[in-house]
């Protein structure tokens, strides 16, 4: 058995911790009294990291198009994955002028996205992705019956609940809200049932919950199991 050949070069792993540690700033500098405390240092840190990104990629277009030529200039600015890159450094130097707004917040978080591209070299990750795919139907069926049973949960919690407690179950829509966070079994503490069927139902519906949240894990929990033992 021959060794794995190392999927990503000694330039790949520079290029993912780096934005490893744009996640990692975009994290704290979203809470404020961080952001605040530390202004002067998220300020070179984004300034790095901008700059960094617009140098990977200028390296990338000039790697891609003019010494391998592997694709033309049309196709390299129209690939999804480039457009990402190109998101996540080009409104530091477009918005440069502005003050912290919402716009620019949202940019900033499409550094993450160039965790998509690391994603795809590994094996691990594409054999997971590979059992979604060969198991689409079984999830997407089993998702299908998870929103019908939600949907005949917050039909029976309308009825039995509606009268006493209209403000969280005096209306179909309001019970499905509830009936789908408490089947995925997240829950939802400022709203529960007070009558004792709406009680009784909130226990089947709890019990059905964590079933039915299991299908699609167990689908895919299988499937995957069975491509690493054909393997």
């Amino acid at each position: 058995m021959t060794k794995e050949k190392n999927l990503l070069s000694v330039f790949q792993k520079i290029v993912l911790s780096v934005i490893i540690l744009s996640i990692i700033s975009v994290v704290l500098e979203s809470e404020i009294t961080i952001a605040k405390k530390y202004v002067s240092i998220f300020y070179y840190l984004n300034f790095f990291f901008a700059v960094f990104f617009l140098v990977e990629f200028i390296y990338r277009f000039l790697k891609e198009i003019f010494l391998e030529k592997k694709t033309t200039f049309f196709k390299f600015i129209t690939s999804p994955y480039n457009i990402i890159d190109f998101l996540s450094f080009a409104p530091y130097f477009i918005l440069s002028n502005m003050n912290e707004t919402f716009l620019l917040r949202i940019f900033r978080v499409f550094r993450m996205f160039k965790m998509i591209k690391v994603f795809e070299k590994n094996k691990a990750i594409n054999g997971v992705i590979k059992t979604i795919i060969q198991k689409k139907k079984e999830i997407i069926f089993s998702l299908v019956i998870t929103v019908f049973i939600i949907f005949i949960a917050s039909i029976v919690l309308y009825v039995v609940e509606g009268p006493s407690n209209p403000d969280h179950f005096g209306s179909i829509p309001r019970a499905f809200w509830w009936a789908t966070i408490t089947l995925t079994t997240i829950g939802y503490g400022d709203v529960y049932p007070i009558t004792v069927l709406g009680k009784i139902a909130t226990v089947v519906i709890s019990i059905c919950g964590i079933g039915i949240v299991a299908i699609p894990t167990g689908i895919i929990a299988g499937s995957f199991s069975n491509n690493l033992q054909k393997k």
